[in-house]
């Protein structure tokens, strides 16, 4: 006898590259077919993350149209409620700001189940919009995070309502971000590299000032950005600023993170805000020492001197002695990149991943209230 399939919708915000974009495609794309009818939409279903959709066999539409400011925004609203009566959805899941904003409203006037979701810290928003968003998300049956320092920020969301955030931390392709089988450092002259949206939150800025800082200890550097982002003409005015030309490359967007990774030897995090970081996570699953900041989730992901090394946010003087140590003691980066990449496979795989979102949506249909 086969088992009818529950119809479900995950709405993101955009399908550009980006950590939440990320995820949301991992989600559509991995999510098993045999238990659900995945039906999968954004506000705006464009960028390149939408090739990876089709190649799986999945068709994204926009479901947003115009300005959220407009009166027209209640046409929007509307008509997602009505998609969702006539596909006979039985749950939404929202995975960003603006889809979390169309998303819990329709589903609530469609009366549909809604997980929500917030995936940074938080506080990269103007005050009435971080306002507004808490108070969506309280309308949620439940409001996934990817981890415990975002838990901590909802506090007013979880008031009164105990069970109602989750935590549910990223996950990992291992398989795509394994280390080369010929993987051997390059002591000689090391390769250093971070990859990140280029916005301030990220900290790139002080990327390349501890780069001048290494480089004055170890000159047989050589360090990369990948990303693309607004502070780009800024990064690259810094670099001959600080007389890094040759030495400092930025390398624009990839679509292989997993090739660029496996081109370095020491992977760095030098974000101001951050919440549940692939990009950490997947330089760990590739075998690399990494050097993190201090921040948000990062503390979730890695243990002091065990599988990476943390410091200060901001602080470039303390980002450049522990690169500095990971390249004069390649036995220590070694140790700590075996521990990394053991922890990411016990603890960050993409099926565990999967498999709690699954629950969490059993859990969900089941009618059980928080």
């Amino acid at each position: 006898m086969k088992l009818s399939r529950s119809a479900i919708l995950l709405v993101g915000d955009t399908l550009n590259f980006g950590g939440t974009e990320g995820q949301f495609a991992e989600v559509a794309c991995r999510l098993d077919r045999s238990r659900w009818d995945v039906h999968v939409s954004c506000v705006r279903a464009e960028g390149p993350l939408r090739a990876k959709l089709e190649a799986a066999g999945v068709k994204a539409w926009s479901c947003g149209r115009g300005s959220f400011k407009s009166p027209r925004f209640a046409l929007v609203v509307l008509g997602l409620a009505r998609y969702l009566h006539v596909h006979r959805i039985l749950l939404v899941h929202t995975f960003g700001f603006y889809s979390n904003i169309l998303g819990v409203l329709a589903a609530r006037l469609a009366r549909v189940p809604v997980i929500a979701s917030q995936r940074d810290l938080g506080d990269l928003r103007p005050r009435f919009q971080r306002r507004l968003h808490v108070a969506l998300l309280g309308m949620a049956r439940y409001v996934l995070v990817n981890s415990e320092a975002v838990a901590d920020r909802l506090e007013p969301v979880s008031r009164g309502h105990p069970g109602r955030i989750v935590v549910i931390p990223n996950g990992v392709d291992l398989a795509r971000f394994a280390p080369a089988p010929d993987q051997k450092g390059h002591w000689d002259r090391v390769r250093i590299g971070t990859l990140a949206n280029l916005r301030p939150e990220k900290g790139v800025e002080g990327f390349v000032r501890a780069a001048a800082l290494v480089r004055e200890r170890c000159p047989k550097t050589h360090f990369m950005i990948w990303g693309e982002g607004p502070l780009r003409t800024d990064l690259e005015r810094l670099v001959r600023a600080q007389s890094l030309d040759g030495a400092v490359e930025l390398g624009g967007a990839t679509a292989t993170p997993e090739l660029v990774l496996r081109g370095l030897d020491i992977f760095v995090l030098p974000s101001l805000s951050e919440a549940c970081s692939n990009a950490l996570l997947e330089a760990m699953a590739t075998g690399l020492p990494v050097v993190a900041t201090r921040v948000g989730g990062n503390l979730s992901i890695v243990e002091d001197e065990v599988s990476g090394l943390l410091v200060p946010p901001g602080d470039t003087t303390a980002l450049a002695k522990a690169v500095i140590r990971l390249i004069e003691e390649p036995w220590c980066a070694a140790n700590l990149a075996a521990r990394g990449q053991d922890r990411i496979r016990a603890e960050f795989s993409m099926g565990r991943m999967l498999a709690r979102i699954e629950a969490l949506y059993d859990q969900a249909l089941s009618g059980r209230a928080v």
